[in-house]
């Protein structure tokens, strides 16, 4: 059975997507156990995947070269990064730099010298490179300039990091950018095989993210040794996993939303069937036990940071109350029939943050298995629409998938005060006030709100039985809108807003997607980029294996004696 018809499904207590899509709620999504990172490293330690660190080769600041080596599933991976150093000036979370202290690739097969030559020449220049098949992904990113150098001298002078000082934030580098799937020359998707370890959208991605990370760790630990060879330490037991891979992203993520309908719908309905299915199941004693582990994780996770609310969402303090608040009420719920349903009612009447937490914990007593969510995962988006419809059906679909188009004020001036565009410089997305820049060629067309209400009232000036491709020679401008409306996308394909308006607020399709991926500590820095971390708590190379637990999301922040330390900008 596809995901399509088991979204169909009207003995499925599903949520509906008029409350599901809308942007407050796709702003407070929360990782999963379906999140990519999650899935990842659980397909690598189900598989007895074996991950190595193959040769390091760097100077006391960090410069040279690091590779590992993964054997996964009779497939051999390498993730080969150089490492420099530059500037401070040249520091940047934006997509637009040029140049980075570490840029890498993750390739398939092995590295013979011809290949190691290529890669040296090549995965520094990264958009600027050309690539082959071997390469799977492209990577870049900078070392944090308040922790990096921090954390090398208290580990060459043999001492732990300050949580005070580095415990924030959580990490040591972070990326920019994970290019794969054809770009650059690189192979794509659909060069995977359906048994390949990596042929799971995004697989390759997460995992060049988790040798990113390992990197981090291994650059720092070996600088250090190389500065006070007498003295030196490794990271302890406390702060061994506790760092993830940094991460900034901005309006970006916006145009992937709105032109990947079905991916969209993929990613909500597969949480939407484990939440119903999760709802319907009876308390038991070992169910009951699993979720009251998971919120006394949340709770000593949130608890062992410091943090006010940082808009527009909770920051640790507040998290923490509301995960007492959700242990207590749990506490009086599950003596009944069904206290998974009675608690996630609860949650309803608690905001939509508290809300998706509780989601979130809820969907650990899933059971689904990864194959059949890789499965619901891989979708088609190519889709030509059938030109014998007539203006009769176009209406209809409208009834049936757009009602809430009206709900959205389009007809407001400011409804139409941002253009979407493509910048002249590296074509990023970008905001325009329309009525200062004309887009002309830059025009990025993602306004589908709009687009479909300027087909609505024209379809209104036209007899119904004109068929459509009669109607498009004609009015050729709504062809995006209409191939929109005719597609089966599924129920929660479409994002409830208009990223046009003024008052639209791009960090709600931002966080829904960093969600997924896998992403936490989430800290908007404007209306239209987001600092998080990935991995953070994840297991490293040396600790995969088959009895890997994937309760590694939420670590607590180590305690120390405080230590009185500058703290200078990230």
């Amino acid at each position: 059975m596809n995901l399509l018809s088991i979204l169909d499904d009207s003995e499925l207590s599903l949520r509906s997507p008029e409350e599901v899509m809308r942007p407050s709620v796709m702003g407070s999504a929360r990782l999963t156990r379906f999140s990519f990172s999650r899935s990842m490293i659980r397909r690598a330690t189900s598989n007895n995947w074996k991950a190595t660190r193959s040769s390091i080769e760097l100077d006391e600041y960090g410069r040279g070269r690091i590779i590992y080596r993964v054997e996964a599933e009779g497939h051999v991976f390498h993730f080969v990064a150089f490492t420099t150093t530059i500037d401070e000036s040249q520091h940047t979370d934006r997509v637009i730099a040029d140049a980075w202290e570490i840029s890498a690739a993750l390739i398939e097969g092995e590295v013979t010298q011809d290949l190691l030559d290529f890669l040296t020449e090549e995965v520094p220049k990264q958009e600027d490179s050309r690539l082959d098949s071997r390469v799977l992904v492209l990577t870049r990113g900078n070392r944090s300039v308040r922790f990096y150098e921090y954390l090398v001298d208290h580990l060459a002078s043999g001492s732990q990091p300050n949580p005070e000082l580095v415990g924030d934030a959580g990490y040591i580098m972070r990326s920019t950018a994970f290019y794969g799937n054809g770009k650059f020359g690189m192979r794509s998707f659909l060069g995977f095989d359906s048994k390949h370890p990596l042929s799971a959208p995004y697989r390759a991605q997460f995992l060049a993210a988790w040798l990113f990370r390992e990197a981090s760790y291994d650059s720092v630990e070996y600088c250090a040794q190389i500065r006070n060879p007498e003295k030196a330490v490794a990271f302890n037991k406390e702060w061994c996993r506790f760092f993830g891979l940094g991460n900034s992203t901005g309006l970006g993520l916006v145009p992937w939303a709105m032109k990947h309908p079905e991916e969209v719908n993929a990613w909500v309905g597969i949480r939407e069937i484990a939440l119903a299915n999760v709802r319907k199941l009876p308390g038991s004693a070992e169910r009951i036990e699993i979720l009251e582990k998971w919120i006394y994780q949340g709770y000593l996770h949130f608890s062992s940071f410091n943090g006010e609310d940082c808009w527009p969402w909770m920051g640790p303090d507040s998290l923490s109350s509301a995960i007492l608040e959700i242990q207590d009420e749990f506490s009086l719920l599950k003596s009944n029939e069904y206290p998974f349903d009675a608690l996630y009612l609860w949650s309803e009447h608690q905001g939509d943050e508290i809300n998706e937490l509780v989601v979130s914990l809820l969907l650990e007593l899933d059971e689904t298995s990864d194959e059949e969510i890789d499965q619901f995962l891989r979708v088609s988006s190519s889709h030509l629409p059938d030109l014998s419809l007539t203006i009769e059906d176009l209406k209809k679909k409208f009834v049936e998938k757009y009602s809430w188009l009206d709900e959205l004020n389009l007809e407001s001036p400011n409804a139409e005060y941002f253009w979407w565009v493509y910048s002249d410089h590296a074509e990023e997305p970008r905001r325009a006030t329309r009525s200062i820049l004309d887009p002309e060629h830059r025009e990025m067309p993602i306004d589908i709100a709009l687009r479909l209400n300027e087909l609505r009232k024209d379809l209104n000036k036209i007899e119904d039985d004109t068929k459509i491709s009669e109607f498009l020679k004609n009015s050729p401008q709504h062809g995006i809108a209409i191939n929109r409306l005719v597609k089966e996308s599924g129920p929660y394909s479409e994002p409830r807003e208009n990223v046009c308006d003024l008052d639209h607020i791009p960090l709600n399709l931002q966080r829904f997607q960093l969600a997924m991926y896998g992403m936490d500590n989430f800290k908007a820095q404007s209306t239209d980029w987001v600092r998080v971390t990935l991995f953070q708590g994840a297991p490293r190379i040396t600790e995969l294996c088959s009895d890997t637990s994937d309760d590694w999301v939420w670590p607590q922040q180590p305690k120390r004696a405080n230590e009185s330390l500058e703290k200078e900008p990230v």
